[in-house]
C-alpha cells in the first residue's frame, strides 16, 4: 500500500507521515531528505553554492545520486538515515535554512527530479510506504491508495519554522519566517518541473484546526475505513 502526504513548508506532513508510518507498521519515506543529501553532497563535494545549485551538472547529479553510494533507511523509531559511502549524513541535513534554500533550488532541476522519482519509487515497490513531499501524490505516486494534502495558514506554518530554526540555534523573527516561507512556497508552486499543487483526489486537512496527534488519528481513521 502507498500513502502520500502532500503539503507547503512547514504544514506538519514530515511529522503527521512519520507517526502515521509508526501506527500503520509502514515504512517511512521522506522525500525531502533525498532532496537535502543531493543538496548537501553537491555543496560539500562538488564546490555548489546557493547561486548555482539550481542548476548542477548531470555528471554530478548522476555521481551523488548513484544508489549504490547514497542509502536511505530508517531507524527503529521511524526517523530518516541517510547514508554517502557508508558514513551517515543524516545530522548535517537538518542544519537550517541554507539546506532547506539549496534542496528547494537544486529540486527545480528537471534531471534531478527524473533520477529520484526512480529512487522513490524502487522505495515503493519493497515496502508498504507512507511518504511525504510535494509531488509524491501528484507525480511520484499518482495512483497511491491514499491521497493527503496538508495545509494551514500562513501565520501558523510561520510561527513553526521559525520554532524549528530557533530549535536549531538559528535565530530568526516572525517577520523573517513568513518571508521566506512566502518565497518557498511562490518558488515551489510556480517551478516549471512538478510544482506544488493539491493532488487529484486528495483528501485535504487544514492541521491548523487540529493537534498532531488529532491529525495522525484522522488520517488513521480514513485509511482504517476505506481499505
Amino acid at each position: 500500500m502507498i500513502i502520500t502526504i502532500d503539503g507547503p513548508t512547514a504544514s506538519g506532513k514530515s511529522t503527521t507521515a512519520k507517526l502515521l508510518a509508526q501506527r500503520l507498521g509502514f515504512f517511512y519515506l521522506n522525500s525531502g531528505y533525498l532532496y537535502r543529501a543531493l543538496a548537501y553532497l553537491l555543496m560539500r563535494d562538488k564546490g555548489y553554492s546557493l547561486e548555482t545549485i539550481g542548476d548542477p551538472t548531470e555528471p554530478d547529479i548522476q555521481t551523488i545520486l548513484d544508489t549504490k553510494r547514497l542509502e536511505y533507511d530508517c531507524d527503529s523509531q521511524g526517523n530518516p538515515i541517510i547514508r554517502f559511502d557508508g558514513s551517515n549524513i543524516t545530522p548535517y541535513l537538518k542544519t537550517g535554512s541554507q539546506i532547506d534554500q539549496a534542496s528547494s533550488l537544486a529540486s527545480a532541476h528537471a534531471i534531478v527530479r527524473h533520477i529520484l522519482l526512480d529512487v522513490q519509487r524502487d522505495i515503493g515497490k519493497k515496502h508498504d510506504l507512507v511518504i511525504d513531499g510535494r509531488d509524491t501524490g501528484s507525480v511520484v505516486f499518482p495512483y497511491a491508495d491514499f491521497k493527503f494534502y496538508l495545509t494551514a495558514p500562513l501565520e501558523l506554518r510561520a510561527q513553526r519554522f521559525m520554532n524549528d530554526e530557533q530549535r536549531r540555534g538559528n535565530k530568526m523573527s516572525i517577520e523573517q519566517a513568513t518571508k521566506q516561507l512566502k518565497i518557498r512556497d511562490e518558488r515551489d508552486m510556480t517551478r516549471s518541473i512538478a510544482p506544488l499543487k493539491i493532488p487529484q483526489g486528495a483528501i485535504i486537512i487544514d492541521n491548523g484546526l487540529y493537534t498532531l496527534e488529532e491529525t495522525v488519528e484522522i488520517l488513521y481513521q480514513m485509511i482504517r475505513h476505506n481499505q
